[in-house]
């Protein structure tokens, strides 16, 4: 299934769209699920799943985006009430920039999930860059997002070649529907459930892929399906092929692994594993 793993709302500092617009424009372009992941904004998330409520089609699961000490993390928790009302989640935002260490340790606590986010984008204060390089137990990385270019994107596809991580795809929405669908996570499994989501994160068992531009017009959510298929065999979302092998994969397109700054540049496990391996020709053909 694909599912958008960075989406925000207007609950989100700078965002102008709404919840609804969010989650009908990911249904529109064919996604099977949304993950919302407002900036350190967990009180309102109740909003999300009541506009959710009315769609039997689309799964939406609920993440938190916090800045740190060293660049954005994505959180994920089985039990969202539970872990968003507690003395420990609400210690840990009072403090005005918590270390990555931190954050990564509180869900990893909870049996959750930590996903680095824009690794490589510096118009973000206090930039994460190769400080990724020192994080322990995150479960993957961000490599494709549409407000960062393509360089940072395979920079980013690169270091989660290098750690040996999954990879994953989002579009981070400000104040353009666009971008949502241009980038995806791929899941084996059917989730329907935030534990189950959770759970799959902390398997590893995703990659991201690059699906082009949308068009509500002529996509369907099996039609996206098929393609995400048809990359896993072609190269386009394969482990071996520009997925988590071939493009962001543990056995090459990486920084040490032939594609990266030392042994190849961005054509090994960059623009060439990232764009071509996991993304446009790989899924829209």
């Amino acid at each position: 299934m694909l599912v958008d793993v960075h989406a925000k709302s207007s609950l989100s500092e700078g965002v102008t769209l709404s919840a609804d617009q969010v989650i009908q424009r990911a249904r529109e372009v064919g996604l099977d699920a949304i993950a919302f992941c407002e900036t350190r904004n967990t009180a309102r998330c109740q909003e999300i799943l009541d506009a959710a409520a009315k769609y039997d089609d689309i799964a939406v699961f609920i993440g938190v985006e916090i800045p740190t000490e060293k660049g954005l993390l994505l959180g994920f928790v089985p039990e969202i009430d539970d872990f968003y009302n507690g003395e420990e989640w609400r210690a840990l935002t009072d403090v005005t920039i918590p270390s990555p260490e931190a954050v990564i340790a509180l869900f990893e606590s909870k049996n959750g999930a930590v996903i680095a986010a824009r690794p490589y984008d510096l118009d973000i204060p206090f930039n994460m860059g190769d400080f990724i390089f020192s994080f322990e137990h995150i479960k993957g990385v961000e490599v494709f997002n549409p407000r960062v270019g393509e360089i940072q994107n395979n920079f980013a596809l690169e270091a989660a070649a290098s750690m040996g991580l999954s990879t994953v795809g989002g579009s981070d929405p400000t104040n353009s529907l666009d971008v949502i669908g241009q980038y995806a996570t791929f899941f084996d499994s059917d989730l329907k459930t935030q534990r189950q989501f959770v759970e799959a994160l902390r398997a590893s068992e995703f990659w991201a892929v690059q699906i082009g531009d949308a068009n509500p017009k002529k996509s369907s959510r099996t039609e996206r399906a098929e393609r995400a298929s048809s990359g896993r065999s072609s190269g386009g979302a394969s482990r071996d092929g520009g997925g988590r092998s071939g493009g962001a994969g543990r056995d090459g397109g990486g920084r040490s692994g032939g594609g990266g700054r030392d042994g190849g540049g961005r054509s090994g496990g960059g623009r060439s594993g990232g764009k071509s391996g996991a993304g446009r020709s790989g899924n829209r053909s």
